[in-house]
């Protein structure tokens, strides 16, 4: 099934531009990056927006809080294809034989978001570790990016949202094909509310994954958070995240490797479909 899956992928991404390869990677990317069986999986079952796991018939989760991969993804997107005033312009784009090039326009970004969204480098993550080494170090590429505001994580879900129903037009050249994605998807912060919710009903389907470790250091496993991301679980880590209505804990019986004082800040989005 693997093979077939792949075979249409390869297929589709040599016809495309480089930055709908970019695009395709990003939508496959907004969590965490599937293993072989899934890949399959995630190309066939169409209706569950990329990167998230299943709550209701029309509410999906990111399995992985917004990585340091996916945060660098949007901060160049800032700076080179999306705006505020391109967000106005794709509400009337078509759903579907949506040109690539209408998207990845050339000098449509906006400088000043891109320098607003960039995380201050002179921050520190622990004692011995900048933020700016933190975010792009090969090594960190996986871990949950930190150090985010509530402006910042809302402007995400804002430019996720519109990248990701481009590429439902841009893989659709009719009609039919079309009809194979969600009418719409919309990334928005959760609500304290339904991320606790999200993570009993996860817990008690056996699809919940605590990691209470170190995050914040490389440890000679290059691999080891992109594991966590190939797991198809909503996966918590000992950090706070961003709701709607401010920082929120993620449901631990106790904190075990870090202290309180100690907790980064950290995002993940909801994602809400029209069918």
């Amino acid at each position: 099934m693997f093979l077939t899956a792949k075979f249409y992928l390869m297929k589709f991404l040599k016809k495309a531009p480089f930055t709908l390869y970019i695009l395709f990677f990003i939508t496959l990317s907004c969590g965490p990056k599937p293993s072989q069986t899934e890949v399959a999986v995630e190309l066939e079952d169409t209706s569950i927006p990329p990167g998230t796991i299943k709550l209701t018939d029309n509410l999906y989760i990111d399995r992985v809080p917004v990585t340091n991969l996916m945060y660098a993804e949007f901060l160049d997107h800032l700076g080179n294809y999306w705006s505020e005033k391109k967000h106005e312009k794709m509400k009337s784009y078509a759903s579907y034989g949506l040109e690539a090039d209408s998207v990845f326009q050339p000098y449509t970004g906006s400088t000043r978001l891109m320098m607003g969204a960039t995380l201050d480098p002179k921050h520190m993550v622990t004692s011995n570790l900048t933020l700016g080494n933190y975010t792009s170090h090969p090594y960190y590429q996986w871990h949950p990016v930190v150090n985010i505001s509530q402006e910042k994580a809302e402007l995400f879900c804002k430019w996720r949202t519109d990248m990701v129903n481009a590429v439902y037009g841009i893989r659709s050249r009719n009609e039919s094909q079309r009809s194979q994605y969600p009418t719409q998807v919309y990334y928005r912060l959760p609500t304290e509310k339904e991320m606790i919710a999200a993570q009993n009903l996860l817990d008690k389907k056996l699809k919940l994954l605590t990691y209470q470790d170190e995050i914040y250091s490389y440890g000679g496993d290059f691999y080891k958070f992109r594991r966590i991301q190939d797991e198809y679980h909503m996966a918590i880590f000992e950090m706070k995240e961003l709701s709607k209505n401010g920082p929120y804990l993620p449901v631990y019986k106790s904190l075990s490797y870090y202290e309180s004082n100690q907790l980064q800040t950290g995002f993940r989005c909801i994602c809400e479909v029209t069918p």
